[in-house]
């Protein structure tokens, strides 16, 4: 039964070990995935893939958030702008779509809000 058991743990040992390294960061094509869900979703499309959209919506809003010193986001600005601003960015950069998601996202609200420096004379 000890022998069983420790076949057991090693066995969901080694999967959770090579599930861990086997993931890879989100691709430019998987942000693209989750957008066209995103859009679809939007416009109540019954066969919309709102898992895809909901990942697409909390990825945008992640990056958003965590490199918002990067850029000149003013007030007002909602989460429905940002999918936006980064969805039009995506369909006219798709050349872009192999580069890693969250670059995409960084150089899409960089695209929008500039950021401007301001110095003190």
């Amino acid at each position: 039964m000890k022998r069983q058991l420790g076949i057991v743990l090693f066995v969901v040992f080694i999967l959770s070990f090579h599930s861990a390294f086997a993931m890879s960061a989100m691709s430019g094509n998987d942000l693209i995935d989750g957008m066209r869900s995103y859009l679809k979703a939007e416009k109540d499309y019954t066969k919309a893939d709102y898992l895809l959209s909901g990942i697409y919506m909390g990825y945008v809003q992640g990056v958003a958030e965590a490199t918002v010193p990067d850029y000149s986001l003013p007030s007002g600005v909602t989460p429905d702008d940002l999918y936006h601003i980064i969805a039009n960015y995506l369909e006219k950069h798709p050349n872009k779509w192999n580069e890693p998601a969250a670059n995409l996202v960084r150089s899409s609200l960089l695209e929008a809000f500039p950021k401007y420096l301001i110095r003190n004379k």
